[in-house]
C-alpha cells in the first residue's frame, strides 16, 4: 500500500480503474500520521531522557533531535514513503508535532500554565486524528463500492454480409 493518499479523479480525467478508487477514511488516517517517524523520534527521545544525569539536562539535545527530524522528515516522506502531495507532507508534519507535544519532548521543561504540554497534546492527538482526514481530504460525495465490478468488455461483432 502506497503512503500517497488516493483521491477520486476529477470529471473528464481518465485514469486506470484501479487508480480511480478513493482511499477510505481509516486509510487516510494511517497515511496522515507518520508512525515510522514518530517511532524513531520516540526511540531517540527515550534514549536521551534515560541518559540525562538529572532532569532538564536532556532538553538541549531533545531540541536538536526535534529540529533534525523536522528537517529530514519532508525528504523522507517524499523519497522513502513516496508521497508527492505537499499538503499531505505538511499535515503529516503537524501530526508529528502534535505527537511530540503529547510525549512531552523538549516542551516538557518550558514554563507551564494551567495545563502541561503533555496534557494538551494528549487531548489534541485523538481530536486531530479524527478530524484532519475529513477536513484535509473530504470524501468525494459518491460512495466507492467495496468490490467494484469491472466493466464488461464489448462483444466483438462479425461483419454483416449485405
Amino acid at each position: 500500500m502506497s503512503r500517497q493518499i488516493q483521491r477520486k479523479s476529477a470529471p473528464g480525467v481518465i485514469r486506470p480503474q484501479a487508480a480511480n478508487n478513493e482511499d477510505p477514511y481509516l486509510a487516510k488516517v494511517i497515511k496522515l500520521v507518520p508512525a515510522d517517524v514518530i517511532a524513531v523520534y520516540l526511540g531517540v527521545f527515550t534514549l536521551i531522557k534515560n541518559q540525562a544525569p538529572k532532569p532538564g539536562d536532556d532538553a538541549p539535545m531533545q531540541w536538536i533531535v526535534l529540529a533534525l527530524v523536522l528537517i529530514i522528515m519532508p525528504f523522507y516522506l517524499k523519497r522513502a514513503a513516496g508521497i508527492k502531495d505537499g499538503k499531505q507532507i505538511m499535515v503529516s508534519m503537524v501530526s508529528f508535532l502534535i505527537w511530540v507535544l503529547s510525549l512531552g519532548g523538549p516542551l516538557y521543561y518550558l514554563p507551564q500554565g494551567l495545563y502541561s504540554p503533555q496534557f494538551i497534546g494528549a487531548i489534541l492527538v485523538p481530536i486531530y486524528t479524527l478530524v484532519v482526514p475529513l477536513v484535509t481530504y473530504p470524501p468525494s460525495g459518491d460512495p466507492v463500492p467495496s468490490n467494484p465490478v469491472p466493466p464488461t468488455p464489448p462483444v466483438p461483432t462479425s461483419p454483416q454480409n449485405t
